[in-house]
């Protein structure tokens, strides 16, 4: 049988390849690698041979990846930045360990920050890169050990652990609470919404029966982050959990003005992806965040749910 299979090129040829298809100029390639610029050419060439494709085109002082050199690119640079952080995790002693999180805007900055201090306290030598997030376009650019984000909580091929209860109350600024004798005096005042909430300020009011005129300002904000400042400020009233809050609730800069909720199939959510272990420094943000939250298995829960159906 004639054999078809393609071994593995050296790890050196693909490091080469990376770098090159990067800057797309192998005299600063070489200057990145530390390499003469006929030896990037060179390894380049091998490389098109062992594969038996051309990845990149050689035009006069031009250099661009071919279709298969840009389809080829994303695999190469996954798997070598897979390699290297298996290597740093396996090999390189805790302290030392990088932690890259993407977390969502609104989580980010009205409860993870406050509390960020004291996770760096227990480990002070963990080096952390933390980047927010606000849509899921954001989430894919990135590479992450852990994700921080907002949602029903059914991301594919991924461990999932909400973070909140699912339910959602007023909350206003003390002088507006001032003002409020009864839940009709809220067409007084600006309603915030936040914009890819599922449930909203006409779901709240549907549920407690009031009626408010049609007048009535509503402003819409991509962020929760956005809404609670504009509260404190006394702009309008917003819908927030009451865990994300407690800080502001804490120091009197926010009140919930009624105690009726609404249930809502989003909530925030900690994620990682279920095709690769995670990390040292991983697992000890995973406990520590989990055990101050009490973050659940949204997929256990719902395979208790579908048992006792």
């Amino acid at each position: 049988m004639h054999k078809t299979t393609i071994q593995l090129p050296p790890l050196n040829w693909l490091k080469t390849f990376v770098v090159a298809a990067q800057l797309l100029n192998f005299t600063s390639a070489a200057k990145d690698l530390n390499m003469t610029q006929s030896a990037v050419s060179q390894q380049i060439k091998l490389l098109e041979s062992h594969l038996g494709q051309a990845l990149f085109h050689r035009q006069h002082k031009k250099l661009t990846l071919t279709n298969t050199g840009m389809a080829y690119l994303p695999t190469v640079l996954q798997a070598l930045e897979a390699i290297q952080r298996s290597t740093q995790d396996l090999f390189t002693p805790l302290k030392y360990g990088i932690l890259t999180i993407q977390v969502n805007t609104a989580f980010l900055l009205l409860w993870l920050t406050p509390r960020i201090a004291d996770f760096m306290c227990l480990y002070p030598d963990i080096t952390l890169r933390i980047m927010s997030i606000n849509w899921n376009t954001d989430r894919l650019a990135m590479s992450n050990d852990l994700i921080i984000d907002h949602g029903r909580g059914a991301w594919r091929n991924r461990e999932v652990h909400r973070l909140l209860t699912p339910k959602l109350r007023p909350f206003c600024s003390p002088e507006i609470k001032q003002k409020l004798h009864n839940g009709m005096d809220l067409g007084d005042f600006s309603l915030i919404d936040i914009i890819g909430n599922q449930q909203q300020w006409g779901d709240w009011l549907k549920e407690t029966g009031l009626v408010i005129p049609s007048r009535s300002i509503r402003h819409q904000v991509d962020t929760m982050a956005t809404a609670a400042q504009l509260a404190r400020l006394g702009v309008g009233m917003f819908l927030s959990y009451d865990e994300l809050l407690e800080d502001d609730i804490r120091n009197g800069a926010l009140i919930a003005p009624f105690d009726r909720y609404i249930d809502t199939v989003d909530s925030y959510y900690l994620t990682h992806d279920n095709d690769k272990p995670l990390s040292k420094t991983a697992e000890l943000f995973k406990n520590w965040l989990l055990s101050l939250l009490g973050g659940q298995d949204v997929l256990a829960q719902a395979l208790e749910s579908k048992n006792s159906d």
